[in-house]
Order: C-alpha cells, then structure tokens, then sequence
C-alpha cells in the first residue's frame, strides 16, 4: 500500500479520544466514533449495558463490533512511513509528487497543530498552578505575619507597665539624688555660720532633712517586686493565638495539597459524628462509645455514624485504596448539599444523591441513587480501591487481595451534575471499627 493511499484520511482521526495514543485494533461504533479495542473493553468491565464515551449511543459490547480496516491499514502505513523515512530519490517527479507529498504535509501539519496545542494548554495551566501557589504561600507569609505582631503586641503590653515602673523609680532617684546635693550644699553653708543659735536651728532643720532623703530609696525598694514581670499570666493568650495559626495554616497547606495532589482526600471534621473520632493527619476514622464534644455545626450527622471527605470533586481522574476494619461498612460519593444530616434519609444507602457500597452480614450491595443492587461476591478483604472518572462517567470499587491482587466488583455509570464528596458510614459502633485512606 503506497502512502497516497490514506492521503486523503484526516490526520486528526489517527488517535483514540480515549488513550489519546494512535490507534491500536480500532473498532467503529454503530454511531460512527472509533476506539481503541482494549479501551473500550476495559471501560465494559463490570457493566451491563453499554454506552459510547462521546455520544451515550448503546451498542452491544466489543464482541459484536468489527475491526475498522481502513483505519488500520491507515495507521500501518503511517508507522511504516516514519520508520523508513523518505529520500528525495525515491520520491517521483512531476504530477506525482505532490500527490505523494500532500499526507505528510498534513501529518506534519497535524502533528505541529497538536503540538501546538498542548504547549498551550501546558503554560496555562502552569501558569495557573503557580498563581495558584503563590496565593497560597502570600497567606501562610500574612498569617505568620500577623501570629508575629499580636506575639509582640502582647509583649510589649506585659512589659509596659514595668518598664513604666523602673522609668518611674529613676526619676525619683534622680530627684532624691538632687535634694541630696542640695542639702550637702546647705551643710557647707552652716559651716560659716557665727551664730550658734540659728547654726543649731539649722542644722536640726538640716538634719531631719537627711533623714527623709535617705529614707525615700528603701520605702521604694519594698514594691520592687512589684516591676518584675510574669510571662505566666500571657500563656492562655498566647496559647489561644497558637490555635489560632495551627488551624489557619492546617487549611493552608491543606489547600497547598490539594493544589500538588488534586486528588488529596482527608476527611472533614464538620461532618464527622459525635461518635467517630479523627485522626491528627484526618485520614483514619475509629468508633468511641462516648460522644465527642465537638463543636457546633449544621454540616455534623447525628443520626448515623457517617462522615464526609473535606474535598469536593467535579472533573478529573481519581483512584483511591481504602482500609476497612472492624464493623460493617458502606463507602462512596454523594452530593453534600443533598444529603440531609439526620434523620433516615441522611442514611447513605437510602439518600437520592448518593452512589455507594455496602457490606453487611457478609453480603455486598450496591446502592445508585437509593436502588439497590445485590452483589454476587460476597467476600472482600480489609483493603479497597475507588475509581472516580469524570472523563468516562464512571464510579468503580475493586477489591485488592495479598493472595489473588485486584478483583473487580462493581462499576456505576453516574452522569454527575455537581462536585461529589467521598462518604463513608460505619454500620455499626464497635470498639474496633475503622477505616483508613492509604492513598
């Protein structure tokens, strides 16, 4: 097959929409689009009907679907292209040859575009990654910046006033000193007096005025203590402060996680139940028989012993392992703002706006939207794999084993219209209950 003979494909159908890589076993649809074999039988995996990526066509699986020959010798014929190159003496001459040349230029030409294209999306995204980060590091520097001048302002507020105090106390010294010089000179002075009467007077006035003068400075030492400071009385406030900057740049550099790792999951304190308790990292979940005093907040269950992911997702791809431990459980996505915080219908396998996985009583469900779906396999080990795909529109669990690896249980095709949080539910209060995001 020469060249010229795919010239006239377009060089933008040499890719699967899936992969994004050329061609590899392409099958057509019914509706026309066309796939890579192994994507699409790897998006089958697990479901029972089956819908085109781009337009939710239905067909009947990759079984019924025939091989695209044309597209195949297309791509056969552009891999041998570039393995062999051209040499300007094997090219013909005169009307041939820009035949010839015409679908390398426009593999060329499509290659560039492509390029093109992806450097684009490349330095937008940067660019807004680093704005992003910059923004993040400006407030950590303000909240430290601000932690450093209430610290100083609370300083300085303790030692003011025995700073005031000593200032206070040299200037009475000061004015002691000087009536003391003063009377020294009136002593001299005595000293040429002939009279003894007034010399006496004098000096008797003289005398008592010693007296005062000296005893000033020790009737002052008595409230020296009294300048001393005590950094103890400023421990609460700067203890309040340090929680204060812990939660602040806890936020922060969650945010700046989130920002490297899109797909960072922790959960959310404001929604977890009074009887579940967080770890330090807000990656583990135990059960307490005594209720926690957290703090008020209208996001908390207080029926069911649930909580939800402190992120939200709305685009992308994500994969998360999961340990679960000690008590039946139940684990997904759902709409936050949908779900209601007690009451029966804030259970997670009854609300509208949830797609989960329940094991209880040694048998696996699965609930889309409130339905139920009773699950074949029974059995699951203590670790879990969750597949969000917002590209394919869809919700996988697989269940990885030490003994047999990864197993597939079930697939949702959730068409989501909002951003959804990770959900977890203990199904029971027992003491050794927990779950824990691995990764």
């Amino acid at each position: 097959m020469s060249v010229s003979d795919g010239a006239s494909f377009p060089a933008d159908k040499l890719t699967c929409p899936i992969c994004l890589q050329l061609f590899s076993e392409p099958i057509s649809l019914p509706c026309g689009h066309t796939y890579c074999f192994l994507c699409l039988k790897n998006m089958e995996e697990g479901l029972d009907q089956h819908r085109c990526p781009e337009c939710q066509a239905e067909y009947q699986g990759t079984t019924a679907l025939l091989k695209n020959v044309k597209i195949s010798k297309f791509i056969e014929t552009y891999k041998d292209t570039a393995e062999k190159g051209f040499a300007p003496a094997d090219l013909p001459t005169g009307s041939g040859f820009r035949g010839t040349l015409c679908n390398p230029m426009q593999i060329a030409e499509g290659v560039l575009m492509k390029e093109k294209e992806w450097e684009l999306q490349v330095t937008t995204s940067n660019s807004q990654l680093r704005e992003k980060i910059s923004t993040l590091l400006g407030q950590m520097k303000d909240s430290l910046q601000s932690y450093s001048d209430q610290v100083m302002q609370m300083v300085e507020k303790e030692l003011g006033p025995s700073e005031e105090s000593i200032r206070a106390r040299v200037g009475q010294a000061s004015e002691l000193a000087k009536q003391l010089r003063h009377t020294v000179l009136t002593a001299e002075s005595l000293l040429t007096e002939e009279d003894e009467k007034a010399f006496s007077d004098e000096l008797q006035s003289l005398n008592a005025n010693i007296v005062e003068v000296l005893e000033k400075p020790l009737r002052e030492d008595e409230d020296f203590v009294e300048t001393k400071v005590n950094f103890a009385y400023a421990c609460p406030k700067l203890e309040n402060m340090n929680t204060v900057l812990r939660e602040q740049l806890g936020e922060i550099q969650r945010s700046l996680r989130n920002t490297f790792n899109p797909s960072e999951l922790t959960f959310d304190p404001e929604t977890v139940h009074p009887n579940l308790i967080l770890s330090e990292d807000l990656k583990t979940v135990t059960f307490s028989t005594v209720k926690r005093s957290y703090t008020s907040s209208p996001q908390r269950f207080t029926s069911f012993y649930q909580v939800l992911s402190a992120q939200s997702f709305s685009e992308g791809e994500h994969c998360w392992e999961v340990e679960l431990e000690g008590s039946p459980w139940i684990i997904g996505m759902c709409y936050s703002g949908k779900l209601p915080r007690s009451g029966l219908p804030s259970a997670l396998e009854s609300s509208q706006s949830s797609w989960c996985l329940m094991w209880f009583d040694n048998l696996l469900t699965a609930f889309e939207q409130g339905h139920s779906v009773p699950l074949k396999k029974t059995t699951v080990s203590r670790r879990l794999e969750v597949k969000l795909s917002f590209k394919t529109h869809r919700l996988s669990f697989y269940n990885i084993s030490p003994t047999s690896g990864k197993t597939h249980i079930y697939t949702f095709k959730a068409n989501l219209s909002e951003a959804v949080h990770f959900a977890y539910r203990m199904m029971s209060g027992h003491p050794k209950g927990r779950v824990t995001i691995c990764s």
